[in-house]
């Protein structure tokens, strides 16, 4: 697989790709945590690196990840690193917990950096709505749901995000009940 962080990112004529994923399954259950700390459920932790199995298979793991501050995030993303060994250039945000589709698109356009393939681990609402708009239909982004994107914006500083946002070419969509674990 092509370490992406070693590639010339810097052209613009090749196409960027934007991975956005919503969390793994979480526990519920009585543990006294607050929301923010909750940990993967035992189908989260099955999911997260059945998701970065299918990751490696299609060759679209991300150079820079941005991720919630949240425990199940955090843990969504080790989880997908367990079955890569790839180490990308993390950036967590508090900004990105229970994030809007608006707040989700401002964190892409101020630290997706130079990254050629982006990604972004976060929640719903915020995510389905990201996600729907970029499809120019409605998808539902159930927990651990890859969708992956490709645009041919120069910077992560010219992604938009309004009620009427520019649509992307989805390449991929996955969902681990998809996959034969």
């Amino acid at each position: 697989m092509t370490n992406e962080s070693e590639q010339d990112e810097s052209q613009p004529h090749q196409p960027k790709r934007l991975l956005l994923m919503r969390h793994a399954k979480s526990n519920w259950g009585g543990t006294g945590l607050s929301d923010h700390q909750r940990p993967l459920n035992k189908r989260g932790r099955r999911d997260a690196p059945a998701m970065g199995r299918w990751l490696a298979e299609n060759d679209v793991w991300p150079a820079r990840v941005l991720c919630s501050s949240a425990a199940r995030t955090r843990e969504t993303l080790a989880r997908l690193q367990s079955e890569l060994g790839a180490e990308p250039d993390v950036f967590y945000s508090d900004l990105l917990y229970g994030a809007t589709a608006e707040t989700l698109a401002r964190v892409v356009r101020s630290e997706g950096k130079n990254a050629k393939t982006l990604m972004v681990i976060a929640h719903n609402p915020g995510m389905s709505e990201l996600v729907s708009c970029l499809a120019s239909e409605y998808i539902g982004m159930s927990t651990a749901a890859i969708a992956v994107f490709e645009t041919h914006l120069d910077s992560w500083n010219d992604f938009k995000f309004d009620q009427h946002c520019v649509p992307m070419k989805m390449i991929h969509f996955m969902r681990p009940k998809e996959l034969s674990n």
